[in-house]
């Protein structure tokens, strides 16, 4: 459990959420809609300026792809939060853990369509268009539980960017951050790993397909592969996972004439954190082996794009670590090995 906290300035309470996350850089377009904040965020920690709110949204997408940590972006209101909201797709559709905070108009002013500078109707509803999750924050009193259940929601699985609006006048308010705890993943069943190995086990020609949601598991999955003696395919978000130049990665081409051609040898496929987006499937016209097995943390995700033999629900490295010692030694088959290469 995290302690609770004195009162304090919205900046600042907003450094230590982040610090509670292990998030120490911020990006962000000063405005007069969140100049209190950022005033805090600039003395105290490390924040990069831009200058555009897309690319505040990108650097911090970019910031939860390549730390695994929470990306955290200010933007103003109106056409700052617009502006943001592209950058949010994306990071939506990448499950990026991102945090945006965003500006507001005075609360005494709120929804009265008056034309204050900056005011935008139903902006609260654009964002949550764009967003895992979308709150305005309407007193400071609730502006610290706010803070903290937006983070978790950001990086709870399927993790994905949240949005906050937080009206000028609470932003020159003091808030009080409450004690939090971690949230705990989804246990994997013992039955499904049985069942996994059994599948593996009487596989000779496997292929693992790696997605976004395999990143922070490299260790893992490349001893999987490594084990299986597996073809590995890629999504566009999953390159980086296994290196690329080694012999039996594929990469991002399994809808190329070659890579289709491989895939469909393939005896079982084993998805890791992908959902196989139409643009890598040839509109889900790729021909997937009969027997697969799909892990990913989003239970929808399961058999939505592809049927599978067996999901398993739960994190990259937990499911692969949980695999990896139920499969045991197993020897590789070279010829499959060299049609891979």
């Amino acid at each position: 459990m995290f302690e609770g906290s004195d009162r304090e300035d919205v900046g600042d309470a907003l450094v230590r959420l982040a610090e509670r996350f292990g998030t120490d850089t911020f990006f962000g377009v000063v405005s007069i809609h969140n100049q209190p904040i950022i005033d805090r965020l600039a003395a105290s920690a490390r924040y990069v300026p831009v200058r555009h709110e897309a690319s505040a949204i990108n650097a911090a997408d970019a910031y939860s792809r390549v730390t695994g940590k929470l990306g955290v972006a200010i933007t103003s209101t109106g056409t700052g939060a617009g502006n943001a909201a592209g950058s949010l797709i994306e990071a939506h559709t990448a499950g990026s853990q991102v945090l945006h905070i965003t500006g507001q108009i005075e609360t005494a002013f709120l929804g009265q369509g008056r034309g204050v500078i900056h005011e935008t109707k139903n902006q609260l509803g654009m964002l949550e268009s764009v967003s895992k999750f979308a709150a305005t924050a309407s007193t400071t009193e609730e502006l610290g539980t706010l803070l903290i259940e937006a983070a978790q929601q950001a990086i709870a699985p399927p993790s994905g960017p949240v949005s906050i609006e937080i009206p000028i006048d609470i932003q020159y308010g003091k808030v009080s951050l409450p004690a939090e705890s971690n949230i705990p993943s989804p246990p994997i069943l013992e039955d499904e790993i049985e069942t996994a190995a059994d599948l593996i086990a009487d596989s000779q020609q496997p292929a693992i397909w790696i997605g976004g949601g395999a990143v922070g598991s490299e260790v893992e999955v490349r001893q999987l592969a490594e084990r299986l003696g597996a073809a590995v395919f890629t999504s566009a978000a999953g390159r980086g996972v296994i290196d690329e130049r080694e012999d039996f990665v594929i990469g991002n081409f399994a809808s190329s004439e070659q890579g289709a051609s491989l895939l469909a040898e393939a005896d079982l496929l084993i998805s890791i954190g992908t959902h196989h987006r139409s643009n890598e499937t040839k509109h889900y016209q790729l021909k997937f082996p009969e027997r697969h097995i799909q892990i990913d943390i989003d239970p929808r995700a399961i058999a939505r794009s592809y049927p599978v033999t067996l999901g398993i629900i739960g994190t990259a490295k937990a499911a692969v670590s949980g695999l990896i010692p139920a499969i045991g030694e197993r020897s590789v088959n070279t010829v499959w090995l060299e049609t891979v290469k």
